[in-house]
């Protein structure tokens, strides 16, 4: 080897060890290798910004029935006992001032089985809010359901908006993934029982719209929905549709 091919060579194994090259130590992709061989943490951040999913595969029988969850306790106690004489399962949206105010909920609700969820903090009108606001509102009701479960769950829905479908704005995707929530859960399917329509008009809406994958919006403390309950379910597993957590029906 001449003295020019051999200082060529030198200088590539230098550029080659800086970088790490494909041996032990190298730092290349999103994972590094421990001394002892096993894969270490992750590198890759965090995202900045949530995603948004309003419904799930519409090629699974399956459907999630997602609860918007403060009012009457009452009533909320009647809506639990008929979903537990069905063995069904929903994603309850938590109102974080109504958990502070009845912290036994959160262990009644986990026990039977239901997924927990973060829906703010007081309900404001979530999109006219600022930045620090929006951020403000899920910390609390995130902080409350840490502090009586354990955990935060995974999914946040803003307050103050019966559009499911459409994304929402970059303000509340940032603020809902700076506080620790990946995920801003929409929905496809909205009988509007909010409204009070009565339980036949709850139910027909729900079954008129529903189809595999569906993402269902009810809401806790209507008289209505508790009555409407039954013909939901009957009518879900007339047509093969399984109630699942939001969780299980993005899986």
């Amino acid at each position: 080897m001449d003295r020019r091919t051999f200082l060529a060579a030198a200088a590539a194994s230098v550029v080659a060890l800086s970088c790490g090259g494909d041996g032990e130590g190298s730092t290349s992709g999103s994972t590094t290798t421990s001394a002892t061989g096993a894969p270490a943490a992750s590198t890759t951040p965090a995202p900045t910004r949530a995603r948004f999913v309003d419904t799930g595969p519409r090629t699974h029988d399956r459907v999630a029935l997602t609860f918007h969850t403060d009012g009457d306790l009452g009533l909320a106690q009647q809506l639990l006992d008929e979903l537990a004489k069905r063995k069904t399962v929903i994603t309850s949206f938590l109102v974080g001032s109504w958990l502070d105010a009845n912290p036994a909920w959160a262990k009644k609700l986990l026990e039977a089985g239901h997924e927990l969820a973060n829906h703010t903090y007081s309900h404001p009108a979530f999109l006219s809010l600022s930045p620090d606001a929006m951020r403000d509102e899920i910390a609390r009701c995130r902080d409350v359901i840490v502090r009586l479960t354990g955990y935060p769950g995974v999914f946040f829905r803003p307050s103050g908006t019966d559009d499911g479908t459409s994304t929402p704005p970059a303000d509340v995707l940032d603020a809902s993934a700076a506080v620790g929530y990946r995920t801003v859960l929409g929905f496809d399917v909205d009988p509007r029982d909010y409204t009070d329509p009565g339980a036949d008009a709850v139910v027909q809406r729900t079954l008129d719209a529903v189809q595999p994958g569906s993402i269902v919006s009810l809401h806790f403390g209507r008289a209505g929905t508790v009555a409407a309950m039954p013909r939901i379910l009957d009518g879900l597993d007339r047509r093969g549709l399984t109630p699942v957590t939001a969780s299980k029906l993005l899986a």
